[in-house]
């Protein structure tokens, strides 16, 4: 049975007062952008700094109610089993599963399937991409460091890497073959995050550090969109192509199905949701285009996510190349790293990040022609891709397996996390009020 799904505005603890998104503090370039894109799609775009997922938001209220059984406990039970495993189920954890579960009818698993092969078979450029390019390199994003600062987990060295490793158990999950199945390890664990956002937005909407005029509402819609459209979609193709291999215009459309699927899942409302590899590019270069620039802020959660990869690889597993690694100091790969980032990210972001003009920008201008021509060679002959792409998954579960099979602690716990934010771990300061 299928019922009329409840649709939320996302100004639960939002307070009165706010100027529209598009007048928010953290927007740029906005003329230009209503120039490009016209004034309807951008005020579309940014009134969504100031929605959020109210799905889980609701269910995640449920769970601060003591007056009902719903809490994290519970809600493991339901992903893992499905919600009527539990009773006396509260509306709004009802309506998070209802919404969860439904699958769009433009979905088409088998196309998932082959978007996440395809994601994964470029071969080992893939994980410093994702270390560098992707994760540290998203927090390039005005918008993004904001969340995170408050935590401290970012900030501080003994924490970044259980956060990086935590958003490699996400990323792989998701982005394995058949893992955004509904029972499968992707669904679960994009559930479980999708939580932890709700979570993060209520420590953040009762701090006194948050600054609503400038950056919105907490893990709000447009920045959860281009999460899933830029950070994993278009950014993350363009760095594997502006390394040398080049994927199909079959293997784009299958690899932004899946991250749409991704988003869906993960909350992205379906009215900002992109729709194909185009229009994930429109709305990624939209986003791109009101961004402020990186700060100091974000200058210090790169460099900490980047510098941790390099000196602590997860799990013992280079980021690198084995035969590479072995030769490099962790100074040159720092070099190294921000070189290759000097072609995945755009050359204004990376200046304002400090990044220095090493020689070693230079490798993958060089590269690129070999890596081009063998994968042209590669692409000719008899190949398995999805042999490969499970070859590369294996080796980066083996890096971020939990201890033990704990899975209780593969992602962050939401109460800790919730804690740390109210505790402001992150010393970030008060917002001055008036």
């Amino acid at each position: 049975m299928t019922t009329e799904p409840l649709t939320f505005r996302g100004d639960l603890d939002v307070p009165e007062g706010l100027p529209r998104g598009i007048d928010l503090g953290r927007m740029n370039n906005v003329d230009k952008a209503i120039a490009m894109y016209g004034r309807s799609e951008v005020e579309t775009m940014t009134d969504h700094a100031l929605l959020a997922d109210d799905y889980a938001y609701r269910a995640f209220l449920d769970f601060k109610d003591k007056s009902n059984s719903m809490n994290w406990r519970t809600f493991d039970t339901a992903v893992e089993h499905g919600i009527d495993a539990l009773d006396d189920v509260t509306p709004g954890v009802a309506a998070l599963f209802e919404q969860m579960e439904t699958v769009p009818d433009w979905v088409d698993f088998d196309q998932l399937y082959r978007g996440a092969v395809a994601f994964w078979r470029a071969g080992l450029i893939v994980q410093p991409i994702l270390a560098w390019g992707t994760i540290a390199g998203g927090f390039s994003m005005y918008s993004a460091t904001r969340p995170v600062l408050f935590s401290g987990r970012l900030r501080k060295a003994d924490k970044v890497g259980t956060r990086l490793v935590e958003s490699f158990r996400y990323v792989v999950a998701a982005y394995t073959p058949g893992g955004m199945q509904r029972f499968e390890e992707g669904f679960r664990l994009t559930a479980k995050v999708r939580m932890i956002h709700a979570a993060v937005r209520h420590g953040l909407s009762t701090s006194d550090a948050w600054d609503w005029a400038d950056w919105g509402i907490p893990i709000n819609n447009m920045d959860s969109m281009v999460t899933q459209a830029g950070q994993f979609g278009v950014k993350f193709t363009d760095a594997v192509q502006a390394s040398g291999i080049r994927f199909s215009d079959r293997e784009l459309e299958d690899i932004f199905a899946l991250s749409r699927y991704v988003g869906w899942v993960i909350g992205v409302p379906p009215e900002l949701l992109h729709t194909s590899y185009e229009d994930a590019r429109r709305k990624t270069d939209l986003h791109t285009m009101l961004e402020l620039p990186p700060d100091e802020l974000c200058r210090d959660v790169v460099d900490s996510v980047i510098r941790f990869s390099i000196e602590h690889p997860p799990g013992d597993v280079e980021v690198l190349p084995g035969p590479i690694a072995k030769v490099m100091t962790n100074d040159r790969r720092l070099k190294l790293a921000y070189g290759l980032l000097r072609e995945w990210l755009p050359g204004d972001v990376m200046d304002a990040l400090g990044a220095e003009k090493t020689p070693w920008r230079h490798i993958l201008p060089a590269a690129r022609p070999l890596i081009r021509v063998a994968d042209r060679i590669q692409r000719a002959l008899p190949h398995d891709d999805e042999r490969a792409a499970f070859t590369l998954l294996h080796n980066f579960n083996d890096a971020i397996a939990v201890p033990d099979g704990d899975t209780s602690h593969e992602v962050a716990n939401p109460e800790e996390v919730g804690a740390d934010i109210a505790a402001n771990k992150g010393g970030m300061p008060t917002v001055k009020q008036g």
